[in-house]
């Protein structure tokens, strides 16, 4: 079974985008694929807190709604360890990057999975890595 680890960039697409989203048939294909058990999907328990964050102020009147089905996907939360902090912090110092971003990344390493993102620029600082893939990247016929 593949195991990816996503990101807010790639939930968000499953509630918060239309037809015309970059990459929202990838997304929902991913998604898809996890709910018929077909691939593990995980993620840090920041996801919460910064897809609450975007549904709050882009779409108010119906960002509760959105939230509660997205924590009813009961998506794998994978709390911080010594381990992820560390590699978190390595990376911040290394690459220039958030501590958020990099948790997502800090995960995937954690748990043996491939981190999947929309976020091009965050990509592109972590390319030396082989345990990322942008969302337009993914090969859906690998699943």
């Amino acid at each position: 079974m593949r195991r990816y680890v996503v990101d807010a960039s790639v939930i968000l697409k499953w509630v918060a985008g239309d037809e015309r989203e970059p990459d929202q048939d990838k997304a929902l294909k991913l998604l898809n694929t996890w709910v018929e058990g077909d691939t593990e999907l995980s993620a840090p328990a920041l996801w919460q807190y910064e897809v609450g964050n975007f549904l709050g102020r882009a779409l108010p009147e119906v960002a509760a709604e959105k939230m509660d089905l997205l924590l009813n996907l009961n998506i794998k939360s994978v709390d911080l360890t010594d381990s992820i902090f560390r590699r978190c912090f390595n990376w911040m110092r290394e690459e220039k990057v958030s501590f958020y971003d990099v948790s997502y990344l800090a995960v995937a390493f954690e748990i043996e999975a491939t981190l999947i993102t929309a976020d091009e620029t965050f990509v592109k600082k972590m390319q030396k890595t082989d345990c990322i893939c942008l969302l337009k990247h993914l090969d859906l016929a690998s699943i």
